[in-house]
């Protein structure tokens, strides 16, 4: 079940979408990892991915200065906790020091993404960013913390979905810019 996301990035190619197409391919090869139990050539494609996505939400498709900077702080603040949430309590139990530098570089581009996307306003976008971080978050738990119940579904679906949502999401930002 890895092709949804070639398919995605398949269409964003034919769009011309190229920043689009390149992070959803770099996801790609990221599930093509995951599906072969190679957890660092996984976080390294997924961490390529996210800079693109913030590349595509803050510089080729910058937000507009719609929100207060109170908000922006709030926003910011949120993100941080899901990280250090994240941090106590998947960090300590990774065990392989070069693993774990990997996957709190790779948190932190993630949740860089989530800000970048969130900025906009966008529904599809802010749902998109969340769905892709709670299905990271959960494989986090399930591969260092505890075997989550259902865990390749917790994961896929939101995982699948959210990457659906950036997609649609792009498009909107793309359209309501032309």
């Amino acid at each position: 079940m890895i092709f949804p996301v070639l398919w995605l990035s398949m269409c964003a190619l034919w769009k011309r979408w190229w920043a689009l197409a390149a992070a959803l391919f770099f996801s790609f090869l990221g599930d093509v990892m995951g599906w072969q139990n190679e957890l660092i050539p996984q976080i390294g494609f997924f961490a390529i991915a996210q800079i693109l996505y913030i590349i595509i939400y803050s510089v080729l498709m910058p937000p507009k200065p719609s929100w207060q900077k109170p908000v922006r702080a709030i926003l910011l603040s949120a993100v941080l906790l899901v990280y250090g949430v994240a941090m106590y309590w998947i960090f300590p139990r990774v065990g392989d020091r070069f693993v774990s530098c990997g996957i709190a570089v790779y948190a932190v581009l993630l949740l860089g993404m989530c800000y970048a996307a969130c900025r906009h306003r966008n529904a599809f976008l802010i749902l998109g960013a969340t769905l892709f971080v709670v299905s990271d978050f959960i494989i986090g738990i399930n591969s260092f913390v505890e075997r989550v119940p259902h865990a390749h579904l917790c994961i896929m679906v939101p995982y699948y979905l959210g990457q659906l949502l950036l997609y649609v999401g792009t498009l909107k930002l793309y359209n309501a810019r032309r």
